[in-house]
């Protein structure tokens, strides 16, 4: 980014923070403050420790200084413009979430399906949070980052305390992690019993989701689980018969492939299966196992591993068992209501799939967890420009969010044509824009862009301005 384009960026920038409403964090002057500032870019260069006594002093600050982006504290402290973390005497912290669509496991083949796609990630979020923590819409604010996501902010007295430890344990929850099929059921249960000289076994129990067992109608992940079901179960009656068994064999084949090893066999014998299975697909489990010397489980693992087990059969009989408990409404309310989960193995991939469904993406993995369990960290300031695109980080209550387009809503910059220089090598994600609607194609060399576009790829490191 050279000095023209730094100019420019900065005055704009001023323009914005000048003629806008800004939106300070509750309770600013015991938070501390974090800045990076044009003239340094593109090294990055984080000033922090800095503090305000008051709204006037961090407008003036702001609206004289123009940062390229500006932070706060999710913490509070006694003096939070000291200069060590121990000097400032930490006395809380929001409970902060931190979704980027960099952490995501679907790969977007645009920034527009890349901004969809997380911000249907940060509405289940939400739903975690309200529905299984109990947290009211007042207390939970919302701002799209400005770039690639969104960050949650739980204001409530009962998380200001604590520790990095037990805001993990709210991530491991709501990322489903250690969460195991095994963990969530309670067995069936079963009555043995003499019947002359020989013994009955019957069911006293049925299997159920613990949840159920200890709140009526279940809680949390339980709950969860058994609305899955009886949505999927629906949803796939309801489908084409092709269709269907495509979409159960899949499914079926995935949840196999979780359970299967191969590690402990020697290379030369699952070659061995490989080939005889390849050569011939009729060969027979029996077959291959007294060929190869192994277990029938054995070949079974292998074949399934190595994507060579027709699962289709398998497929055709589970739909229509599936089909006879979506016909039945009492089957239905049994799962969903009373959680009462059958045996078959068909209801473990679907709770699987559910698991996976449910799942937050935060972070290394998940949500950003370390933004999470960081009780220091700084995060972007509602109603600022991000200077990585431009964007505005807009502030949101739960019902913008619904109808909220970032690449609509958050453009701050005029629609006037200005020109920029696109710089060699134009890496393809900068080659398209798409911005309020609009598409624009750009290549290396002078290109006319509106204000907006032109800033984005500034921003970005794209461009310069000409």
């Amino acid at each position: 980014m050279n000095f023209r384009t730094k100019q420019f960026l900065k005055k704009r920038f001023g323009d914005y923070y000048q003629a806008s409403a800004l939106i300070l964090p509750p309770e600013l002057t015991r938070r501390e403050w974090g800045f990076i500032f044009f003239d340094e870019l593109p090294e990055v260069v984080m000033r922090r420790h800095k503090a305000f006594s008051s709204e006037g002093e961090a407008f003036e600050y702001l609206r004289g200084m123009v940062p390229a982006h500006v932070y706060h504290s999710a913490a509070y402290y006694k003096y939070p413009g000291a200069g060590t973390m121990k000097e400032k005497q930490w006395q809380g912290a929001d409970l902060i979430f931190d979704l980027d669509a960099d952490h995501l496991p679907q790969k977007a083949r645009s920034y527009a399906e890349m901004l969809a796609n997380v911000k249907t990630e940060t509405g289940k979020l939400l739903d975690f949070l309200l529905e299984d923590f109990g947290f009211t819409e007042d207390c939970i604010s919302i701002a799209f980052s400005g770039g690639r996501g969104y960050h949650i902010h739980v204001h409530d007295p009962k998380v200001l305390t604590l520790e990095s430890a037990e805001r993990r344990e709210i991530v491991d929850y709501i990322s489903g992690t250690g969460l195991t099929i095994d963990s969530l059921f309670k067995s069936a249960g079963h009555k043995v019993y003499d019947v002359g000289k020989f013994k009955k076994k019957e069911l006293e129990s049925p299997r159920r989701i613990s949840s159920f067992d200890e709140v009526s109608g279940g809680f949390g992940w339980g709950k969860r689980i058994s609305k899955y079901i009886t949505h999927f179960f629906k949803s796939i009656s309801a489908k084409d018969e092709v269709e269907a068994i495509n979409e159960l064999t899949d499914l079926i084949r995935n949840y196999n492939l979780k359970k299967v090893s191969t590690d402990k066999i020697p290379e030369d014998i699952e070659k061995r299966i490989i080939q005889i299975k390849t050569e011939n697909r009729k060969t027979g489990l029996q077959k291959i196992a007294d060929e190869t010397g192994v277990s029938s489980d054995t070949v079974r693992n292998i074949l399934i591993a190595n994507n060579l087990w027709d699962f289709k059969p398998d497929a055709v009989t589970k739909l229509n068992k599936i089909r006879e408990i979506a016909q039945t409404e009492n089957a239905l309310e049994m799962i969903e209501n009373r959680g009462i989960i059958g045996d078959s193995y068909i209801f473990d991939a679907v709770v699987q799939k559910a698991i996976e469904e449910n799942t937050i993406y935060l972070g290394s993995a998940h949500t950003d967890e370390p933004v999470t369990a960081d009780i220091r960290r700084l995060i972007r300031m509602a109603s600022s420009l991000h200077g990585g695109s431009g964007m505005r980080v807009v502030p949101l209550t739960l019902s913008e969010f619904e109808k909220f387009e970032p690449l609509r809503d958050a453009v701050v910059f005029s629609e006037k044509d200005i020109q920029v220089e696109v710089i060699p090598p134009l890496k393809p994600q900068n080659s398209l824009v798409e911005m309020k609607g609009k598409r624009f194609m750009v290549r290396e060399g002078i290109n006319s862009l509106p204000e907006y576009a032109a800033i984005y790829l500034m921003c970005r490191g794209a461009a310069e301005y000409a």
